[in-house]
């Protein structure tokens, strides 16, 4: 006995990560057949392609459609894509093959992003810096740059002296992000000594000066905290018995001249560190070491074209 054909619908299985993302919501379900389809083939991204060449509309019709499209708003069209999906499959099919192809994009160029990022981070954290140039460049705007003024017209400099000195303390900052490698930030901290042993000894009338405005600052030790906060207990473990000699050196050379308050408390922090790792609280390495691809995947989150407002059929 022959079959009897069904004339019954046969039921739509859109792709699941796009059965709450469609931008018209539910057209009945998105389990369901939209009304005026027949059946339903599965396409796969890029398998649909506009081509004016196959539509069966006069070059005066054709040219009438692309004409008064380009008059219409976003609304408008919006709305009109949205009765267009619900009512041709061709259209239902090219709609969801877009979304595809935006979604692909949109997860492609946020690994690259990802992808780029990770190698600048690897690309700064191979890369040791000493900051010698910091350090020499203060050493000549001190003792050198106007050095063959007057005492009165070096007087007048001192102020421009005070702010190059301490543009080289922030750019030595500004140089060592948390990431950094461990002989970079301890590169950093020296060199931050390092320059408060310049202005310290500074002689002239500049020198002078210069140790007033910077040295009874807290700019510098400041700067040597900021230093010290992106460090881990591992990094702090790389200072050798040699670096802490120098920290000591620089804190009874500035205490001889009554400058940097509170320096003492930063060779003490180091020195425990050393000593006892657990008795000093530091930050633990997962808030400055591994990236956070999920964070960063959520940066550019929102799929763009939107639509501000509901749509009303």
């Amino acid at each position: 006995m022959a079959s009897t054909m069904s004339n019954k619908r046969q039921r739509v299985e859109p792709p699941t990560q796009y059965q709450h993302g469609l931008p018209f919501g539910y057209p009945q379900t998105l389990s369901q057949q939209p009304q005026h389809f027949q059946q339903f083939q599965q396409h796969q991204a890029g398998a649909i392609e506009i081509n004016v060449t196959n539509c069966t509309r006069t070059p005066e019709e054709t040219g009438w459609v692309v004409n008064s499209v380009h008059k219409l708003d976003e609304t408008t069209l919006r709305k009109l894509v949205i009765l267009s999906a619900l009512s041709h499959q061709d259209m239902y099919i090219a709609l969801w093959n877009e979304l595809q192809q935006i979604e692909y994009a949109r997860t492609m160029r946020q690994q690259e992003e990802l992808h780029a990022q990770q190698e600048q981070l690897a690309k700064e954290n191979a890369q040791i810096i000493d900051f010698r140039s910091n350090v020499n460049q203060v050493d000549y705007v001190i003792n050198e740059k106007w050095s063959r003024l007057s005492g009165s017209k070096q007087y007048d400099k001192a102020g421009d002296a005070a702010e190059l000195v301490n543009d080289e303390i922030t750019e030595i900052v500004g140089s060592v992000p948390p990431h950094s490698n461990s002989t970079t930030k301890i590169n950093a901290i020296l060199a931050l000594c390092d320059i408060g042993s310049i202005v310290a000894a500074g002689g002239d009338c500049i020198g002078a000066e210069v140790r007033k405005q910077v040295g009874y600052d807290e700019e510098l030790v400041n700067a040597l905290w900021t230093i010290v906060e992106t460090m881990s207990a591992a990094d702090k473990m790389v200072m050798t018995a040699e670096d802490i000699q120098l920290l000591e050196a620089f804190d009874k050379e500035r205490k001889g001249y009554c400058v940097f308050d509170g320096f003492d408390e930063v060779l003490e922090h180091f020195k425990k560190a050393i000593e006892d790792p657990s008795s000093v609280q530091s930050d633990d390495d997962d808030d400055y070491g591994d990236i956070d691809e999920q964070a960063l995947l959520n940066k550019s989150d929102a799929i763009e074209g939107t639509a501000s407002q509901p749509i009303t059929l």
